[in-house]
Formats: C-alpha cells, sequence, structure tokens
C-alpha cells in the first residue's frame, strides 16, 4: 500500500476566507485528517442512496446476522428472570444466589469459552455464514434440551451446548456484518449488530412477567422455548444470503466478490470507484500475507503491529465485561431486593423495563457511532458507569434494607440503576462487536473474533459465579468493585484505546504499526491546505493539527 494511500481518511473540510498562516492562500481550503486521498475520492464520487432498493435489500440481509446477537440476548435476560422464580428454584432446588446457582450461569460461559475454539476456525474455513448456521444448529439443540430437562444434570447439559453454539455464532455473524458492509456505513451496521441484543431482551422479559404466574414448570420452560426462534429463522435464511467479500477474496474468489459488492455497494448496479478501491485493498492486503492454518493463533502476537491490536480487542472484551452490566442483566431481581423490592412480579416489570430503557441507550449508541469517536467514549463513559454505580450503592445501603418504607428512597435507587443500564447501553453495546472486529485486519479478524468471544467470557465468570456469591455474602457493598474497576478502566482506555473511526479496515494497518497507537490516533492527523482548481488539486501547505481528541 503506498505511502500516500496510508496519509489519512476524509474527515471535514472548511472553506478559508483569509490565511491562516503564512503562505496559505485566500482560495485554499483545509482538509482535515485527509487519512487515505483515494478513499476520500472514492466516497465523493460514490453517493449511496440510503432508501434504495439495493440498500433497503442490504438491510434486511443483515437482520439475518442481526439475529444472532438475538439470541444472545434471549439467554441473559431469560436467566436473569428464571432466576427470581419459584417455580423454578422449587423444581430444580437453587436458591436465587449463591454457589449452585453461579454453576448454572458459569457452565454456559464454559459452553462458550469451549465453542470459541472452533469458532474463528469455522468461519475462516468454511465461510461466515457457514459459521452462522452451525453455530444456530448448536444452539437450537441446545435450547430444546434446557426446555424439555428433567434434571439438574440434563438442564446444565443444554446449558453448555447452548453457549457452544452462541460462541460459534455471535463470532462468525459480526464478522460477516462489518465485511458485508459499504465502507461508509460500517460504523451503524456494525454498531446495530450487538444492539439487537435487546430484541432478544425485551420480549424474553415481557413473557416472563405473563408466565410467571403459571402454577407449573410452564412458567419458565415457555420463555425458553423461545429461544429456539432466531436460530431456525437464522438457518432457513442465510444460504439465501451473500458471502462475506473479504472472505470470497481471501480464497481467490474476486469475481463472486467484485458481484456482491455491486449488488449491495452500488445505486445502480454498476462497480464504481469505492467498489475498487476496496476490491484493490482485499486484494493486497490477502496478498502481503500467506494464509496460515486455521488452528494457528500465533499470528495475534506475532509482531508489535499485532500485539497492539489484541490488547485493543483484549481491553473491549474484559471493561465490557467488569463495568458492573452482570450484576444488572443476570442479578438484577437481587439487585432490585437490595434497593427494597421484593415482590417476585414486579421486579419482572423492572427487568423488563430495565431492557426497555437500555434498548433505547443501545440503538442511540449504535445511530451515533458514525459521528462520534471511540476513545472519548469509551474513557468517558466508563467514568460514567463509576459514579453512577457508586450511588446506587450508597442508596442501596439506606434504602436496601429488608423492611424499608421509604417507597421515594427505593424509587431513586431503580431510577440509577435504569440510568446505569442505559449509560452502559450506549458505550458500550454498540462497540463491543464492532470495535473488535474493526481492529483485527483481514487475516487475524476471524481468529480474533473468536478470542473475543473466549476472553469477554474469562471475565465473565466474574458476571456468573462470582457476582452470585459476591452479592450473596456482600449484598450492596459487592457493587464497589465494580466502581473501581471502572475508574481503572477509564484510565485504559484513554492510555490503549486506538481510534478506529473514520478509517478503513486495511488502513488502520499504518496506525497500529506506529510506537504508541493509542496516542497517535488521539493527536490526530496531519492537516493540509488544499487548493482545487482546473488542474485538480494541489497541496499549499502542511499545518499541523493537535488537536487530538473531538
Amino acid at each position: 500500500m503506498s505511502d500516500t494511500k496510508r496519509d489519512s481518511i476524509y474527515e471535514e473540510k472548511e472553506r478559508v476566507d483569509s490565511p491562516t498562516s503564512g503562505t496559505v492562500d485566500q482560495g485554499a481550503r483545509i482538509e482535515d485528517t485527509i487519512y487515505n486521498a483515494d478513499l476520500k475520492a472514492a466516497i465523493e464520487n460514490t453517493k449511496l442512496d440510503p432508501w434504495s432498493r439495493r440498500a433497503i435489500s442490504l438491510y434486511f440481509i443483515c437482520m439475518v446476522g442481526f439475529l444472532n446477537a438475538v439470541s444472545s440476548g434471549f439467554d441473559g435476560s431469560l436467566m436473569g428472570g428464571i432466576n427470581a422464580m419459584d417455580q423454578y428454584l422449587q423444581y430444580f432446588h437453587y436458591k436465587e444466589v449463591g454457589a449452585s446457582t453461579g454453576i448454572i450461569f458459569l457452565i454456559y460461559v464454559a459452553g462458550n469459552c469451549a465453542g470459541a475454539f472452533f469458532a474463528g476456525p469455522a468461519s475462516e474455513r468454511f465461510g461466515r455464514r457457514a459459521g452462522m448456521f452451525i453455530g444456530g444448529f448448536i444452539i437450537l439443540l441446545g435450547a430444546s434440551v434446557i426446555t424439555a430437562a428433567q434434571s439438574r444434570a440434563m438442564f446444565l447439559g443444554g446449558r453448555f451446548t447452548l453457549g457452544f453454539g452462541i460462541a460459534i455464532s455471535t463470532t462468525a455473524a459480526p464478522t460477516w456484518v462489518t465485511e458485508l458492509a459499504p465502507a461508509n456505513w460500517r460504523g451503524r451496521l456494525g454498531a446495530m449488530y450487538n444492539s439487537c441484543f435487546f430484541v432478544g431482551a425485551i420480549p424474553a422479559t415481557g413473557i416472563m412477567v405473563g408466565t410467571q404466574t403459571m402454577n407449573s414448570t410452564w412458567a419458565w420452560r415457555l420463555p425458553l422455548m423461545l429461544q429456539v426462534v432466531p436460530p431456525v429463522i437464522v438457518m432457513s435464511c442465510v444460504w439465501f444470503c451473500p458471502e462475506s467479500p473479504r472472505w470470497l477474496v481471501s480464497r481467490g474468489r474476486i469475481e463472486e466478490a467484485r458481484a456482491v459488492m455491486v449488488k449491495y455497494h452500488s445505486n445502480d448496479g454498476q462497480t464504481n470507484p469505492l467498489i475498487e478501491l476496496q476490491l484493490k485493498e482485499f486484494k493486497e492486503m490477502i496478498e502481503v500475507r500467506k494464509m496460515e492454518p486455521v488452528w494457528d493463533y500465533s499470528s495475534l502476537v506475532a509482531t508489535a503491529n499485532a500485539c497492539w491490536r489484541t490488547l485493543a480487542l483484549a481491553l473491549m472484551c474484559i471493561n465490557g465485561q467488569l463495568a458492573g452490566n452482570g450484576l444488572i442483566t443476570y442479578f438484577l431481581p437481587t439487585v432490585l431486593s437490595n434497593a427494597g423490592v421484593t415482590s417476585t412480579h414486579t421486579q419482572l416489570l423492572y427487568n423488563f423495563a430495565n431492557n426497555i430503557l437500555s434498548c433505547f441507550g443501545a440503538f442511540t449508541g449504535a445511530l451515533v457511532t458514525d459521528r462520534l469517536n471511540r476513545r472519548p467514549r469509551l474513557y468517558l463513559g466508563a467514568l460514567a458507569l463509576a459514579a453512577l454505580l457508586a450511588i446506587v450503592a450508597a442508596l442501596s445501603s439506606k434504602f436496601g434494607a429488608k423492611g424499608n418504607t421509604d417507597v421515594n428512597g427505593a424509587h431513586a435507587t431503580i431510577t440509577f440503576i435504569f440510568l446505569f443500564g442505559i449509560v452502559y447501553s450506549f458505550t458500550y453495546t454498540p462497540l463491543q462487536a464492532l470495535y473488535c472486529a474493526e481492529v483485527m485486519d483481514q487475516k487475524t479478524r476471524a481468529k480474533g473474533m473468536g478470542v473475543h468471544i473466549l476472553i469477554s467470557n474469562c471475565a465473565g465468570f466474574i458476571n456468573t459465579f462470582a457476582n452470585s456469591v459476591g452479592l450473596e455474602r456482600w449484598g450492596y457493598k459487592y457493587y464497589f468493585v465494580f466502581v473501581v474497576w471502572n475508574v481503572c478502566a477509564s484510565a485504559l482506555w484513554f492510555l490503549f484505546a486506538v481510534e478506529t473511526r473514520g478509517r478503513t479496515l486495511e488502513e488502520l494497518d499504518e496506525l497500529f504499526g506506529q510506537p504508541w497507537p493509542a496516542m497517535a490516533s488521539a493527536r490526530g492527523a496531519r492537516r493540509v491546505a488544499v487548493r482545487t482548481g482546473k488542474g485538480g488539486q494541489e497541496l499549499v501547505e502542511d499545518v499541523s493539527n493537535e488537536k487530538g481528541d473531538a
């Protein structure tokens, strides 16, 4: 890739009415962060219509990928609500918190970790669509087993199988969506993927409000049965969807990749500068790297560039899991009990309301993903989460004791619980899959997304087994563990988060090659003054740009 191509991506431009320094002409305009002049020109010459028939077809195709996030959303919200049902607790002789309940959540994490080792190779060897199909089939199997479970062992086996399948599907799907989306829509579509977690969470929590009144095991079996719906739809539709153009190029199927991009990245069914530029970059990135065996993960740490990429991915996996969301997602009834809400029916209603509000936060975050820089969003969001969780802990200490009669105090606590859910969903939910896919290059993306699942679930151990034991022993005091971590996460994001907004997936290679990529991305690119005339564009003068995060 040439030095010119690596200069910068076009972000914004403004007219200059008077000279800003020395030799800058009055007729010149200043262009900030022109990371790639070719990409800038390609985007300007390729105005995609977001409401065209081709664009709408692409949206529906991406929804097949989004359904894999829906499957994941079902589980988190279902088990959080079912864990508060007396019908479930009495049938299996469990307690709402404690070691035995922690094992139920932990076995799902174990299935995720096991599946992560197969997720990357399956997606890379057989294609992204095959990865979604395989994952969907295993999810369907696991959901069927837990719905029909007659014993603890059967329920645990189903939970492990479910986690295994979700690891594979949620590795293939975000990679597929990110690679299928046009370059200038990548942020929005990629962010929408993980936000669809709540498309599964809302109906899951809603149906439990009604089934909780059933005086039989159908109170919890019926909600669990809903988990078969997303994988059935994915398995039925995925083979009618196009394969990832990047994966096709990696297999030498250039014309097939071009046909897919022409069909969904154009307004008129003809190739355009943006399509040809992306195809050229795909081929360049693949040609300079020999494809390694699917089981070899050494490329993730083989060079300084790769290590920085893996660090960025690990930060998202760990910080996203340890923000305190596990307290809300899996153990919201217990958290509400700490706030003075003890009625199971009321707890389930609040769980339902929390998912609706969190869904609002997630989709709002997704819609502004192409407008807000990732880096400040992450380190400022982590600080906000620390403050909100500290307030929840403080209010719970005063109004969360059994026998609390201060209704207003309890409601204030619940309000801040909801605010925490909204801020978490705005900050992390849209970026959890998107950012991990962005920081990986073509060679390592599928495997990196598999490692994303593995690291997330290793961190998720705290959100399952440890949270259950911690809440049982220390109650609201346990929240402060996550308050402290969010403060640490903010510092880690500031020091090591690499800004990916406004840069193509391939051209991030230059940024990750810097001695300290996070600081390099924060400083911003060089600023140049450009004069446009009959002879084309002419560089007038380089102007220092140290504007930093915006």
